[in-house]
């Protein structure tokens, strides 16, 4: 397998740790965060000033409309993969649908601090992140489940998928924002971000096909191209038969070291047309990462011999270049309300428009005494519905802040999802005083 564009795979999913800020977190009181979302988000009664250190703000989200229960079977022999024999095809392809997609994202905050006055606030951060995605057509698994293996074998069928992508980025983000009241209906607020990576990687299977031909041999043609871009690790290479493929088998691992560098923007305005209703709107993540590449190689051939799955799949070494990828953009379109005859009690509408998520979620706030704000929310989106809570505690010197986007969740004893994966969830220690 060492000449497979399989390992690869593996290795870009090895990186899964710019993350899904906590959509219920918008809602709540006294967030010191609440910037995330829009830089320009209101400004609390009370000037304020915090710093956290390795705790202030960590958040992990998943959505997928896959699960666990489409790729692990339970047998009398315990848990297979759905490639296995013992697995019908049928069985295995009505757990996909048409379109598949699995996004994890991760962000760690190393380092924050900020201050918000009666009319500026500024703020800090350095956070580590990890940006992924994958895509599939049901048809990439039918290929792998019997063109792959079954075909091979029979030598009989025909079998072709397009446009199975696969890219991830961990980058380190430094970050400076500032927000400013201009009167008493506006404001507006910015960051600018310097982005340095860690480790990035893309996976574009443009086209694949494989068919029998003359009853005893299968052909392919396929078109793919792979970047990996990382000082964390060597790959060698190798000549078999006049080409130059990667060799898996002298993997090595390197240095820590800069793989790219890449620049971003936050932008954010909120007006507060009548006392008490607040509108907002903000553009998030609007920016790049150059990368450079370690491994740039390529799946290229038309009506070739193929007998067995290394032939299908091997990786030829292609001319070096870098690419410049796309943040994940997030567009944010908001209101909310605080009710005139309790102003400690306020709802929202939330819209969240990103490349592959789209959403609309409504939340409701109370804050019973100042220190402690509870919301809950519930939402609709392209992968289902979603409720969520959050609680954020401010007591002199500590902000303690807790948001769940899902509380619905069907999981593994390993903490997997059995079906589709929607969830965020973000924990957050700072001493706000």
């Amino acid at each position: 397998m060492k000449k497979l564009i399989l390992p690869v795979f593996l290795l870009c999913f090895g990186f899964i740790a710019s993350a899904q800020e906590s959509k219920t977190s918008f809602f709540l009181d006294h967030n010191v965060y609440s910037y995330r979302i829009n830089p320009a988000a209101e400004f609390d009664e009370k000037p304020y000033t915090f710093f956290a250190l390795g705790l202030g703000n960590t958040s992990a989200s998943l959505l997928s409309n896959l699960g666990a229960s489409s790729l692990l079977y339970p047998t009398v022999d315990g848990l297979v993969w759905g490639l296995d024999d013992a697995i019908s095809t049928d069985t295995f392809l009505s757990k996909f649908a048409k379109d598949n997609i699995i996004l994890p994202q991760a962000s760690v905050n190393i380092l924050s601090f900020g201050h918000q006055g009666e009319k500026g606030r500024f703020n800090v951060e350095v956070n580590l992140k990890s940006d992924n995605y994958f895509y599939a057509s049901k048809d990439v698994f039918a290929a792998a489940k019997d063109g792959l293996y079954t075909g091979l074998k029979t030598k009989i069928g025909t079998w072709a998928f397009q446009n199975m992508n696969v890219s991830t980025s961990s980058f380190v983000e430094v970050a400076a924002g500032y927000a400013h009241k201009i009167g008493d209906m506006v404001t507006v607020g910015g960051t600018a971000k310097l982005l340095l990576g860690v480790a990035g990687g893309a996976l574009d299977f443009n086209s694949f096909h494989l068919t029998s031909s003359d009853g005893d041999n299968f052909y392919g043609s396929a078109d793919a191209k792979l970047l990996l871009s990382s000082t964390l690790f060597k790959i060698g290479t190798q000549n078999v038969g006049g080409k130059n493929l990667y060799d898996f088998s002298s993997f090595q691992f390197n240095k820590v070291g800069l793989a790219g560098v890449g620049f971003g923007l936050d932008l954010g305005v909120t007006v507060e047309p009548v006392e008490g209703l607040t509108l907002g709107l903000s553009a998030l993540d609007l920016g790049f990462i150059k990368w450079n590449s370690a491994v740039n190689g390529k799946i290229e051939y038309s009506n070739k011999k193929i007998d067995v799955v290394e032939d299908a799949l091997e990786l030829q070494v292609a001319d070096p270049s870098n690419e410049t990828r796309m943040l994940n953009y997030n567009i944010h379109l908001s209101a909310k309300y605080r009710m005139p005859f309790y102003d400690r009690l306020s709802v929202g509408l939330l819209g969240t428009y990103q490349k592959y998520f789209k959403e609309a979620r409504l939340g409701v706030d109370i804050t019973p005494v100042r220190p402690i704000s509870i919301a809950i929310s519930g939402a609709y989106n392209n992968f289902g519905f979603d409720f969520g809570a959050a609680l954020n505690v401010r007591i002199p010197g500590i902000n303690l802040f807790l948001a769940l986007d899902s509380i619905y969740f069907d999981m593994t004893p390993q903490f997997l999802p059995v079906s589709r994966g929607i969830t965020n969830a973000t924990v957050g220690l700072a001493i706000a005083f």
